[in-house]
């Protein structure tokens, strides 16, 4: 396991435990990056949904591959990698071909690090019966025996996939349980020498701690401000001083008509963390001009106008919000620099 920022990808063939390895690093602070998105959002886009479509996936990946070359997948997702490396360690779930293999060694060298996760045929096979739903990110989609064997041979002939794992740093077999995985992974990561985190972990885990005082179940966020690497004023979402709070009286929900026609509903009992943090901010005489917001979810149309005229120059979300676009437009606009790390939509009750 890496003592130093890097990336680490997961290879293996499908139903080997790659996703569990994946998501026991994103437990460590790792970014996660998976490779496949890229063709999901492309079958979404042309159907509007994520259901299975195992033609239109394969159509998608064989037309990225004759434009771009064998290499396709690593040269699409590069700028997402650059982008995730500002921030931390990552680790990337589906490098699948030898060529994507050769691409990225030779841009990131010995930081690129190789983790092979194996196992039995049969045993990735029971696996892949056995899954009954399908997540909502399709990491973990039930496959038929025969297709999984077609897969197999044809990521084998047709892209090479062996090379990567033969090539791997780390070789980890896992034809056990998923308690099993988990303490060779530990066992692997107990030689690592403690990491400190960056400043936007930091930020951004203290920004986390201050979103569990947030009162409205529909979105408890919270929000720091910092310059110059010191923290200046946090803020999370909150009723006005000697108000009840929704957690105490309920929620207070208009209905809003949206653009598209959808009427949605919002909360107006409260105020927003980073409302609540300019706030702070003017109390107190501190002036924000130059920082930093850290935040757990994207600010509204409202914040992202009151952060702008604060003279905030940066936001960091761990998280999208669902009516975030204009926002997104407003800080591009601006010249305030968006950072997410994570571009899940977040999810709350009524929304």
């Amino acid at each position: 396991m890496p003592n130093k920022k890097e990336i680490i990808a997961v290879v293996g063939m499908c139903g080997a435990g790659k996703s569990c390895v994946s998501d026991y690093l994103v437990g460590k602070g790792y970014k996660f990056l998976r490779f496949g998105q890229i063709t999901l959002d492309e079958v979404k886009r042309v159907t509007g949904s994520l259901e299975p479509n195992h033609d239109l996936e394969k159509e998608i990946r064989e037309r990225n591959r004759r434009e771009h070359g064998m290499a396709a997948y690593a040269i699409l997702n590069k700028p997402k990698i650059d982008e995730l490396l500002i921030l931390g360690n990552v680790v990337i779930d589906g490098l699948y071909s030898w060529s994507e293999y050769k691409y990225l060694k030779e841009i990131y060298k010995d930081s690129l690090k190789v983790i092979a996760v194996l196992a039995s045929p049969e045993t990735r096979y029971d696996r892949l019966e056995d899954r009954k739903d399908i997540d909502k990110e399709m990491r973990n989609r039930p496959m038929l025996r025969e297709e999984s064997i077609s897969r197999d041979y044809a990521e084998i002939e047709n892209i090479e996939k062996g090379g990567p794992i033969a090539m791997a740093d780390i070789v980890i077999i896992n034809n056990g349980s998923k308690k099993e995985l988990i303490k060779q992974l530990e066992n692997i990561s107990s030689d690592e020498k403690y990491i400190r985190p960056s400043w936007d972990e930091y930020f951004m885990e203290v920004a986390k701690a201050i979103a569990r005082r947030a009162t409205c179940d529909r979105g408890r966020m919270g929000c720091v401000i910092s310059r110059d690497k010191q923290l200046l004023v946090t803020g999370y979402v909150g009723s006005p001083i000697g108000l009840p709070h929704c957690d105490e009286g309920g929620h207070v929900l208009k209905e809003v008509l949206n653009e598209d026609g959808n009427i949605s509903k919002h909360c107006v009992r409260t105020i927003h963390g980073e409302q609540n943090a300019l706030c702070q901010a003017a109390k107190l005489g501190v002036s924000v001009k130059g920082g930093t917001l850290y935040t757990t979810l994207t600010p509204c149309n409202i914040c992202a106008k009151m952060l702008i005229n604060s003279g905030i120059k940066r936001i960091v979300c761990e998280k999208r919000y669902h009516r975030g676009a204009e926002s997104e437009e407003l800080f591009k606009q601006a010249g305030v620099q968006l950072d997410i790390l994570d571009n899940e939509i977040e999810k709350y009750k009524n929304q």
